[in-house]
C-alpha cells in the first residue's frame, strides 16, 4: 500500500457516491436496547472496555523528543506519559508514592518531577531519586517506591497503554495488520500538538457522546449553518479493521475534481478527511493539514468527558498553519461543543426515561453499528 493509492481510492469512492446520490451502507437496520446506556451495564463496560483492554493514550507527537512529558486523565486514572533520553515512552500513574498527591500537570520537557506536597523527586523513568528528611522514613526501599508503571507501547504514530497493571501492550496486535500498515504510510508520528489537551464535560453517557462522531447523516440538519457549508453530509466511506474502523468524508472542494480526468487531479488529500474510530473510545480525524484527537471517557453512566488535542503537520507553510490554527477553535467550540455535545445532552434524558426501549441505527450509519457490535462482542468474551 502507498499513500497516493489509498487517497485516490477513497476520493474515487466519494465522488462515485456524490455523483450517484449514494453512500456506504450497512446490511440492515440495527436496534440497540436503551439499557445498554444505563447503570448496571455501564459498570461492566468500564471494567471490561477501559480497565481490562488497551486504550489510546495519545499520539507520538505529544512527546516531541527526549525528556518530553504530557499528562492525561482517563476514567479517573491520572497518567503521566514520558519519553526518556533514549527516546523510549513510559506511562505511570501520576501519583506520588508518599501520600498519593498528583505529581505534575500539563506538558513540556523535564528530566525529573518533584511532588508539590513534600518534594519527593522522580526521574522520567519512574525512579524515586530523593526523599527530603529521608532519615524519618527508616530503611525506605526506594526501588519499591518509584512511580507505579503502566503497560504502554508506541508505534505507527500512536501511544497505547493500559489503565491498570497487566500484560504488555503489543501495538501491532492492538491495531491489527491492516490498520498498522495504513498508519505507517500516513506517517503522522511527528505531527505535534498545538497545546495541551482541553476537556469537554458532556451530560451524556460515553456511547451517546461517541455516536455523534460516527456518522455524517446529521450534517445537513444539526450542522446546516456550520460544518455542512464546508463538508458534504450523508456521504461517507466505511471500512472496518477488526474492532476499529475508518470513515472518510468529502470536503466541498472535491467538486473541483468531479468531471475532470484523473490525470488532472492534484493534491487529492486536500479534498477529504479521514475519521478513525480506535476501539473502544477514541476518534482520530485528520486531513492534509491537521489532526484532531478526541478521547471519550465515562465519568458515570450519564456523564462523559472528551479530551481533545489538535495536532499540526510540521511541514505546513505559514499560511496553511495560520489557517489550521484559526479553524481549530471553530470546529471545537462551535461545531462539536455547541452542536454535537449539545445534542448528546438532549439525547441522554430521553434514553434514561424508560419510555422507549431501544434506539435505531439506519443502514446509512454503518460505523456506529459496527462499534456497538464490537462492544457487545467484548462483553460476551468477558463472561
Amino acid at each position: 500500500m502507498d499513500k497516493e493509492a489509498l487517497e485516490l481510492s477513497l476520493v474515487r469512492r466519494l465522488i462515485t457516491h456524490l455523483d450517484n446520490g449514494t453512500t456506504d451502507l450497512a446490511p440492515g437496520v440495527m436496534e440497540v436496547s436503551t439499557d445498554r446506556y444505563l447503570g448496571a451495564h455501564h459498570e461492566r463496560e468500564v471494567a471490561t472496555l477501559f480497565h481490562d483492554r488497551p486504550l489510546v493514550f495519545g499520539l507520538s507527537g505529544a512527546l516531541p523528543g527526549p525528556d518530553a512529558f504530557r499528562t492525561v486523565d482517563l476514567c479517573g486514572t491520572p497518567i503521566l506519559l514520558t519519553r526518556d533520553r533514549r527516546g523510549k515512552v513510559h506511562a505511570f500513574a501520576n501519583v506520588c508514592r508518599h501520600r498519593g498527591v498528583r505529581v505534575v500537570d500539563g506538558s513540556g520537557h523535564r528530566g525529573t518531577f518533584a511532588c508539590p506536597f513534600h518534594a519527593w523527586v522522580y526521574d522520567n523513568e519512574g525512579a524515586l531519586l530523593r526523599v527530603p528528611s529521608a532519615e524519618c522514613f527508616g530503611d525506605l526501599d526506594t526501588a519499591r517506591h518509584g512511580l507505579a508503571e503502566l503497560p504502554v507501547a508506541e508505534g505507527y504514530g500512536v501511544i497505547v497503554g493500559r489503565l491498570r497493571p497487566g500484560p504488555p501492550v503489543d501495538i501491532d496486535e492492538y491495531l491489527g495488520p491492516g490498520l498498522a500498515e495504513e498508519f505507517a504510510v500516513l506517517d503522522f508520528a511527528d505531527w505535534e500538538p498545538t497545546g495541551d489537551a482541553h476537556v469537554h464535560r458532556v451530560a451524556a453517557n460515553w456511547k451517546v457522546t461517541l455516536d455523534t462522531f460516527r456518522e455524517n447523516y446529521h450534517f445537513a440538519y444539526l450542522h446546516r449553518r456550520t460544518l455542512a457549508t464546508y463538508a458534504y453530509g450523508g456521504v461517507l466511506t466505511f471500512d472496518a479493521f477488526g474492532p476499529h474502523l475508518r470513515n472518510s468524508s468529502a470536503l466541498r472542494s472535491i467538486d473541483g475534481l468531479r468531471g475532470r480526468p484523473e490525470e488532472e487531479w492534484d493534491d487529492v488529500a486536500a479534498h477529504f478527511s479521514y475519521q478513525y474510530a480506535l476501539f473502544p473510545n477514541t476518534s482520530l480525524t485528520f486531513d492534509s493539514r491537521h489532526a484532531e484527537l478526541w478521547q471519550i471517557v465515562p465519568v458515570d453512566a450519564a456523564t462523559s468527558e472528551v479530551w481533545h488535542t489538535s495536532y499540526l503537520r510540521p511541514s505546513l507553510s505559514d499560511a496553511e498553519r495560520e489557517k489550521a490554527i484559526e479553524m481549530a477553535p471553530w470546529i471545537c467550540e462551535t461545531v462539536v461543543d455547541g452542536e454535537d455535545f449539545w445534542v448528546a445532552g438532549r439525547t441522554e434524558p430521553g434514553v434514561r426515561t424508560g419510555l422507549t426501549d431501544h434506539i435505531v441505527f439506519g443502514r446509512n450509519e454503518p460505523a456506529p453499528q459496527h462499534l456497538h457490535r464490537e462492544f457487545a462482542r467484548a462483553l460476551e468474551e468477558d463472561v
